[in-house]
């Protein structure tokens, strides 16, 4: 199959985040590696990296009105017969968040190396540091043993994928085959990230007239197939692409072990190949709390859309995997589903924040809506209805009117937090849009040097 050599891409999806003058993650800092190895001529096959980053994790500085960041890789493959590096490489993946506004960073970061390697053994060692922090990196190393494809049926590793979709676009990083095959190197899969899975494989050496059957299966700890597809396939020519779409939504969280059998038209296995998962499938219990069946019934009335918009205004308490996950989930039944669950853990408490029943939220967005509304905004998707939706009416609030030489701003102080904690809003535009610039609150926004900005 043809490759591009040195290939790097990557792919940020759904971006936005708090402006601030630096922004400092509090989580630690994580790296998901994957690979798999392809065919490329008689003597080398082809290793591609797949490299996966959470954009909360990444420290930004902000420079005019968008935050900027980056991580740099290093990148090293040892031959183990020589002890040579036959690659030794490093590289910078700007980060660049252009929207600014109050919410959370929302999104997945993906890179994708590639090299072509002499058929032997060789160690891969990737290391990836903050580069505005330093001591924030995380260091993988993992065996690789890259071997000749000839002789019978043979596959290559299996590329376990987020999208997989028909391509024209050669120059796109994730281009290969007209396809464009995006990785997904958490190999995390379920309806808490992506209830959908694609599978990309190749196949050498196939008979072109012969019928083939390629069987997939999700196998458990004890070897259990959970869930089975197989189709025929007469490929034509005697290498060829297979992919594969499984929906395993249904399965309960765990590990396994998703696996591609080549079979011939008796069903005698000709080349198999397999690849550990991870389910993550929360709503799957053997017995549903009482609270989250009380919680399905709050809303057997709602429509699909309806669902939607409430879990559109309960962005501010639910975490990046559920907002992705939510969006993936069409039928009013599996929203409905979703939510009783979502709304059962918000009213309990959960990440440090404090129990919130869903009709008092739901009650302060209605408030926020009112209050304060600016600039064609909703209210409560504006910084103060943020606020006001996640902690409530503040103790007090300083009121700054407009001077000749300074920007109208607002003090909200909340006595009874963390010991005491406020928040800063300007109406940076004039037109009564107050954005949320500084608070002490921990997780918010922090700026000291927030006066700068009313002049």
């Amino acid at each position: 199959m043809k490759r591009v050599f040195g290939l790097l891409g990557f792919i940020l999806i759904a971006i936005s985040i708090g402006s601030a003058q630096r922004l400092a993650p509090s989580g630690q800092f994580i790296l998901n590696l994957d690979y798999a190895k392809f065919r490329l001529n008689d003597s080398s096959g082809y290793l591609e990296i797949y490299s996966g980053y959470y954009p909360r994790l990444i420290s930004y500085n902000r420079q005019g009105e968008r935050l900027e960041g980056a991580l740099i890789t290093h990148t090293k493959i040892r031959d183990k017969r020589t002890n040579a590096y036959v690659v030794d490489r490093h590289s910078t993946i700007p980060v660049h968040i252009t929207d600014t506004s109050a919410t959370s960073a929302r999104s997945t970061l993906v890179s994708q190396t590639g090299h072509a390697l002499a058929f032997g053994d060789y160690v891969l060692e990737v290391e990836v540091i903050d580069s505005l922090t330093p001591s924030r990196k995380d260091t993988l190393t993992l065996p690789i043993s890259v071997k000749a494809y000839s002789g019978s049926i043979v596959c290559s590793d299996l590329e376990m994928c987020s999208m997989i979709k028909a391509s024209s676009q050669t120059n796109d990083p994730f281009y290969k085959n007209s396809l464009e095959v995006v990785p997904n190197p958490t190999l995390v899969f379920g309806v808490g990230s992506y209830p959908v899975m694609f599978d990309y494989v190749e196949i050498y050496n196939l008979a072109p007239e012969q019928t083939y059957t390629v069987k997939t299966q999700v196998l458990g700890q004890d070897g259990k197939v959970m869930k089975e597809a197989s189709k025929p396939r007469k490929f034509g020519v005697r290498n060829a692409v297979e992919v594969g779409t499984m929906n395993v939504s249904s399965i309960a969280s765990g590990k396994y072990l998703f696996r591609l059998i080549v079979a011939d038209d008796a069903g005698n296995s000709l080349a198999q190949v397999e690849k550990a998962i991870y389910l993550y499938n929360p709503h799957i219990q053997k017995n549903q709390a009482s609270s989250v069946s009380a919680k399905a019934s709050e809303m057997a009335g709602l429509s699909a859309e309806e669902l939607a918009a409430e879990f559109r205004q309960a962005q501010y308490v639910a975490t990046d995997q559920e907002i992705k996950t939510f969006a993936q989930i069409t039928s009013a039944e599996g929203r409905r589903e979703f939510l009783a669950k979502f709304w059962s853990e918000v009213e309990t408490g959960r990440r440090g924040q404090a129990g919130i029943p869903r009709m008092a939220y739901l009650q302060r967005v209605s408030t926020a809506s009112q209050r304060f509304r600016a600039m064609g905004n909703e209210g409560w998707k504006t910084d103060r209805g943020r606020v006001f939706i996640l902690y409530s009416d503040p103790d007090e609030i300083e009121r700054f009117p407009s001077a000749y030489d300074t920007k109208p701003y607002e003090i909200w102080h909340y006595y009874g937090i963390e010991n005491g904690i406020q928040f800063v809003f300007i109406d940076r535009s004039g037109f009564g849009d107050y954005v949320l610039v500084n608070s002490t609150k921990r997780g918010e926004i922090r700026d000291d040097d927030w006066k700068r900005m009313l002049q």
